[in-house]
């Protein structure tokens, strides 16, 4: 027999780890023909003016307006490409500056290869088409999926055989809270007063130092 407290912590439990996993998981919006080119595996490297510190699954969402020249230039059709709308997930598996041979490896695969300095390659790998796109708008920089996408997005996470606990580099920091709190419950009162107390002068030696 199972107490109802038990399985209502349980219930708990389960929501915070689905909802920890939404927050989890990225999403890019691209103009066509660049996802397309992505999920045909043309394009392995999204070039950007700016880095990220995150890592793990991506989701590709392609902007409303399309590059005509550009999809014309790699052979695509820019009446058949999909636009606003989710249309598959990758792998973000690093950032590194953007160099020639990268340029030169694009420009093989006709996807559009232009070089220029002060860039960034965003590496893809393990492409993942979504059999239905899923309309809807996106944004700038990188977000977090809604819910509903989150959801959706799921299994094609296990194949790519990752776990969305895993995923990106927020989790390492909920992992390092989770095992503090296992810690301090094990302490006792003045040991979790000295602890706190050595917490707080570490963040202040922190702080003084990115001051200067």
């Amino acid at each position: 027999m199972i107490h109802a407290g038990c399985a209502i912590r349980a219930m708990t439990m389960k929501s915070s780890k689905s909802n920890a996993d939404y927050r989890e998981i990225r999403a890019l919006t691209i103009r066509q023909p660049f996802p397309e080119l992505i999920l045909r595996r043309r394009k392995p490297y999204e070039i950007r003016s700016w880095r990220t510190n995150y890592r793990g699954p991506l989701v590709i969402h392609s902007a409303a307006r399309i590059k005509t020249d550009c999809a014309k230039e790699s052979g695509l059709n820019p009446e058949t490409l999909v636009t606003s709308a989710f249309v598959g997930v990758v792998v973000l598996s690093d950032v590194r500056p953007y160099t020639r041979a990268d340029s030169k490896l694009l420009n093989q695969k006709r996807a559009i290869g232009g070089w220029s300095p002060g860039q960034f390659s965003w590496v893809l790998k393990k492409p993942i088409r979504f059999a239905r796109p899923i309309k809807a708008n996106g944004k700038l920089g990188l977000f977090t999926v809604p819910r509903s996408v989150a959801r959706l997005v799921q299994p094609h996470l296990r194949k790519l055989k990752i776990r969305t606990t895993d995923a990106g580099s927020q989790p390492n920091t909920r992992n390092r809270s989770e095992a503090a709190r296992r810690a301090n419950a094990n302490r006792t009162p003045a040991e979790r007063s000295r602890a706190a107390r050595n917490a707080w002068a570490t963040r202040r030696r922190k702080v003084s130092k990115q001051r200067g």
